[in-house]
């Protein structure tokens, strides 16, 4: 995971609060008598712009949460050469607060990817699997006394490609 963040705030009681908690697994075996050339790739980047918080008793939260899950098995006679990548790219432009008291600004981003490519049967495991998220906020910008403003994003990708099928996925969230 790749943080960049930068927080310009008053010291007003202002308060700044990202959470970041990302889960990898890749389980790929061979249980015959092939090769296991697998190859399993993790990609979870989440990019912050500027935080400039202006005023008093202001709040920024962003709690992002990725779990990705690649199982690629060959459970028979025959090679691993299952290609399986996950990835989650997040980015949010900058955060403006300006003017006015008592104002909060939530994020919350839930990325699940998963990537069940096994083989059971006699043969290779070719499987290529690709579940591919990105998520853009564009610039925020809140003026004014009591505001409240909530981003929620969650998502779900699943590929379920057994025996030598190829599953591919493609979301943006803008």
């Amino acid at each position: 995971m790749i943080s960049n963040v930068f927080a310009a705030i008053e010291p007003f009681k202002n308060k700044v609060n990202i959470q970041t908690d990302s889960t990898h697994n890749n389980d790929w075996n061979e249980s015959e008598t092939g090769k296991n050339n697998a190859a399993c790739v993790d990609i979870d980047q989440t990019t912050a712009q500027d935080i400039s918080i202006n005023g008093e008793k202001k709040k920024v939260n962003s709690d992002l949460k990725v779990d990705q899950l690649q199982k690629c098995d060959e459970n028979d006679a025959g090679h691993n050469n299952a290609k399986c990548t996950n990835s989650s790219i997040n980015f949010l432009d900058p955060i403006d607060v300006f003017f006015g008291d008592n104002n909060n600004i939530n994020y919350d981003i839930d990325t699940k990817q998963i990537n069940d490519c096994d083989d059971k049967r006699n043969g290779d495991n070719n499987s290529e699997c690709l579940n591919d998220l990105k998520n853009i906020i564009t610039s925020l910008t809140l003026l004014g006394d009591n505001g409240d403003v909530g981003v929620d994003i969650s998502t779900e990708q699943i590929n379920d490609c057994d025996d030598n099928t190829d599953c591919r996925q493609y979301v943006k969230v803008q």
